[in-house]
């Protein structure tokens, strides 16, 4: 086929393309074109250094410039101009030259900033890359310096340039704080360790393997993310060597973990007796890895306002049988997920407080009260597909309650505990001030049935 010939239908192919991807983009209420970096930004106020050039992966080519050439162009530089359009010619001259044996010798000028690239020019040059599905374009670089050093994103892009620094992989960029120094310990690799080449060519292979078939099962969290979620569950060394099969397997495995980039959560447990080191000025150092809280009962109010105020992280919760105060004065800025089912992040939590009904107090319930309580959850249970974690203050009959009738589990916890078959069970109620020597976990096929009275940390 003739290279003029070719050129053309390249261009046919792009088009049909862009154009696909604009009705895409418009059913689901999103911006189909280009990002112009003027519009983010004002260039001439920032200061820059030049990085000369550099291999740049394709899909952190995000924009241009200036508005004006975004229009011409969808999101991944599709063309949107018709086959007779100025524009098209000069798109169709440049595939030639791409299709030449000199190929295309110059390369596009580009600005860098918070680690994406806006084409300042040679927009035709990146399309014409781009439709052929160019896993790297050389660009000569720009890097713009942002004035605002405080805020969560420049934090996070300064993060990067260390990391940088030592790697030169500008593939890997995370949305989290704190990953590049995660991946790194999951590759056994020191803080100032500077990466060869084998390394690079190593993780960059197998990360571009993992981001094609996220894109298959149709995960658009940041793939980098996905990439830490899944070595804090597999060794490097696994991963790597794994076949295709093995991580579609994977993959579709966990796959609601992996949309919100996370391998594993740590979960803080509180209950029933408050923990001073909780109720201190500690408190955000202590916590600063848990994801989430849960509070099985039985805690003032001002405890769960002064943890979720100093930590600001989530707490879900439910009432003890002493926690009447809840019914005027809940605590501020936490969740309440007494006869609830919610779900966080794909986790499926159900929650059910109050205990055995022994003195005629609003949160106390006989065993037909609380199955009728089951009951109502059910639709709620059916339509979420399961649960993942159960909440309640009073324990099972036979897992951890006492002889007295105060302290005695619920019989229909059992059938919910069968049924359900959740990943934790968390309660609280049986002090574990009561006796020290007090038995806290117990096990329950692949369900662990755990007392969380004054603090449990557990990881799922």
């Amino acid at each position: 086929m003739e290279i003029s010939n070719e050129s053309f239908m390249q261009y046919q192919y792009a088009l049909k393309k862009g154009k696909r991807e604009v009705f895409h983009a418009h059913l689901h209420k999103e911006e189909p074109y280009l990002i112009a970096l003027d519009e983010i930004v004002d260039v001439a106020k920032l200061s820059s250094i030049s990085l000369g050039q550099i291999e740049v992966p394709a899909e952190l080519i995000v924009g241009t410039r200036t508005k004006g050439r975004a229009l011409s162009f969808t999101k991944s530089f599709m063309p949107l101009l018709n086959e007779k359009s100025e524009f098209a010619a000069k798109w169709i001259n440049v595939c030639r030259y791409h299709l030449s044996d000199a190929g295309i010798n110059d390369a596009p000028t580009a600005y860098e900033y918070l680690g994406k690239f806006y084409i300042e020019e040679g927009n035709k040059r990146v399309s014409v890359l781009k439709s052929y599905g160019a896993p790297f374009i050389t660009l000569e670089v720009k890097r713009l310096t942002p004035l605002d050093t405080q805020s969560k994103e420049v934090k996070l892009y300064n993060e990067f340039l260390e990391f940088y620094q030592l790697s030169k992989l500008y593939s890997l960029q995370f949305s989290k704080p704190g990953y590049y120094k995660k991946l790194l310990k999951y590759l056994h690799m020191e803080e100032d360790h500077v990466w060869d080449r084998k390394e690079r060519i190593t993780l960059v292979g197998f990360y571009e393997r993992l981001s094609a078939e996220l894109k298959k099962k149709g995960v658009r969290t940041n793939h980098a993310d996905c990439l830490v979620a899944l070595l804090e569950m597999y060794t490097y060394e696994f991963l790597v060597q794994m076949s295709d099969k093995e991580m579609d397997k994977i993959i579709s495995q966990h796959k609601t973990r992996l949309s919100y980039g996370k391998g594993f959560y740590n979960i803080t447990c509180i209950s029933d007796d408050e923990d001073q080191l909780l109720y201190s000025s500690n408190v955000k150092n202590i916590l600063k890895d848990t994801d989430f809280i849960i509070s099985a009962g039985d805690l003032k109010k001002e405890y769960l306002e002064y943890i979720v105020t100093m930590t600001n992280k989530p707490l879900f919760y439910i009432p003890g049988n002493h926690d009447n105060k809840y019914l005027e004065d809940p605590p501020e800025g936490c969740i309440c997920i007494d006869d609830d089912l919610i779900t966080y992040e794909g986790i499926r939590i159900l929650g059910l407080g109050g205990s055995i009904r022994y003195s005629g107090d609003h949160y106390q319930y006989t065993e037909i009260q609380m199955k009728r309580r089951i009951k109502k959850l059910r639709y709620k249970i059916l339509k979420a597909g399961g649960v993942d974690i159960i909440v309640t203050h009073a324990p099972i009959k036979g897992y951890g309650d006492l002889r007295d009738y105060a302290h005695q589990g619920f019989e229909c916890f059992r059938k919910l505990l069968e049924d359900e078959k959740p990943k934790f069970w968390f309660y609280g109620h049986v002090h574990s001030s009561y006796d020290p020597l007090i038995q806290r976990v117990h096990a329950y096929k692949n369900t662990m049935i755990v007392n969380v009275s004054g603090r449990y940390n557990a990881k799922y």
